[in-house]
C-alpha cells in the first residue's frame, strides 16, 4: 500500500512541479519514517499535497491532466460548503487529496500557506524530491488531526508515539505554530484526547479559548456543525439559501454521498427525493448534539473568565 501512495504522490508533485505550482506533503510518509520503524508496517491510504490558495485551481486542472479525477466538481458548490481538501483518483485508484487549508484553523488560507511553506525539510518519495512539514509542523497537524476525527485510534498511535518521543521545546514550537495560525483550541483539544498530552498542555500552559467547532468535530457530528452554521448565518435569505443547498445539494455532491444516486438518472432522483427524509430524521439529534456542545462550551469559556474585581 505504501509504496503505491508514494508513486501516486510522486506523480503527483511531478504534476504540480511541471506546471510551476509548489506543493507540500502532509502527514504520510513524512510521519511514517519519524515515528515508525520499518517492522512496524505503519500504512497509509493516500497522499495528502497542500498547496497555495491562488494555485488552487491549476493544480486541480495539473492533477486531471495527469489522469487524476475529482471527487467532485466545487465549481458547483457554494464556497462555504468546500471542504479543506479536494479528494483526487489516480488512474490505479490511488487517492490524493489536494489541500487548501487544514481542519481546526482559523487562519485564512493564504496565511496558512505563507506560514507553512516557509518552513519545509526536504523527502524523497517514490524518488521524486518534494517538501515536507518540519517537526513542529508535523506535531502541530498531528494534534489537529486527531481533534478533527474525534481521536480515532490511529490518529491517536501517532499523537502517542509523538508524545513519546518528541520533547517538550519542539511541542511548544508546535503549540506557537498552531497560535499563529488561529489553530491553539483544535491543538489542545487533539492533546487532550491523551493522558501524556493533558500533562503536555499543563506544562506547556496551554489554554485557549473553546471552540464550539472544534468541539463539534471531535465528537464527528456533521450534522450539528450544518446546524451551528445556521445558527452563525444572518439574513432570512441567506439561511434559506443554505437549507436550500443542505437539501438539495448538486449532483457532484449527490453522486458522492448516495450509491444510489451513481445508478443513473433514476437513481439520482431518487436519492433526491430521499433526501430531505434523511435530513430530517437526523435533525432532531443534531440540534440536541449543537445544544449540549454550546453549553459546554458557554461553561468552559466561563472557567476560563478571570475574577472580577
Amino acid at each position: 500500500m505504501r509504496l503505491r501512495i508514494d508513486h501516486a504522490a510522486a506523480a503527483a508533485v511531478s504534476a504540480l512541479d511541471d506546471s510551476g505550482i509548489p506543493s507540500v506533503i502532509l502527514k504520510g510518509p513524512s510521519i511514517t519514517r519519524w515515528l515508525y520503524e520499518p517492522e512496524d508496517a505503519r500504512a497509509y491510504v493516500d497522499c495528502d499535497l497542500l498547496v497555495a490558495p491562488d494555485t488552487f485551481a491549476a493544480a486541480v486542472q495539473a492533477l486531471i491532466k495527469a489522469g487524476h479525477h475529482p471527487e467532485l466538481d466545487e465549481l458547483s458548490m457554494p464556497s462555504w460548503w468546500r471542504e479543506h481538501a479536494l479528494t483526487t483518483f489516480s488512474v490505479d485508484g490511488s487517492m490524493v487529496d489536494l489541500h487548501r487549508n487544514l481542519p481546526g484553523v482559523g487562519a485564512d488560507d493564504a496565511l496558512l500557506w505563507s506560514t507553512l511553506s516557509a518552513v519545509t525539510d526536504p523527502i524523497l518519495v517514490g524518488g521524486v524530491a518534494a517538501r515536507t512539514l518540519t517537526k513542529p509542523g508535523r506535531l502541530m497537524h498531528a494534534a489537529l488531526h486527531a481533534a478533527q476525527h474525534g481521536g480515532a485510534s490511529r490518529d491517536l498511535d501517532v499523537l502517542a508515539r509523538a508524545l513519546e518521543r518528541v520533547g517538550e521545546e519542539t511541542w511548544r514550537e508546535a503549540a506557537e505554530l498552531a497560535d499563529r495560525l488561529d489553530a491553539a483550541a483544535a491543538f489542545t483539544r487533539g492533546l487532550m484526547m491523551l493522558p501524556g498530552g493533558v500533562e503536555l498542555v499543563a506544562g506547556l500552559g496551554l489554554n485557549p479559548a473553546p471552540s464550539l467547532e472544534v468541539e463539534l468535530r471531535a465528537a464527528s457530528a456533521r450534522q450539528a456543525l450544518t446546524v451551528a452554521r445556521l445558527h452563525q448565518t444572518r439574513g432570512l435569505r441567506a439561511r434559506l439559501a443554505l437549507v436550500r443547498h443542505k437539501l438539495f445539494p448538486p449532483v457532484t455532491f449527490m453522486r458522492k454521498w448516495s450509491a444510489l444516486a451513481r445508478r443513473g438518472r433514476l437513481g439520482l432522483a431518487l436519492a433526491y427525493l430521499y433526501r430531505p427524509l434523511w435530513v430530517a430524521r437526523r435533525t432532531p439529534a443534531a440540534v440536541r448534539t449543537w445544544q449540549a456542545a454550546r453549553r459546554a462550551v458557554n461553561r468552559q469559556a466561563e472557567t476560563q473568565r478571570p475574577p472580577g474585581p
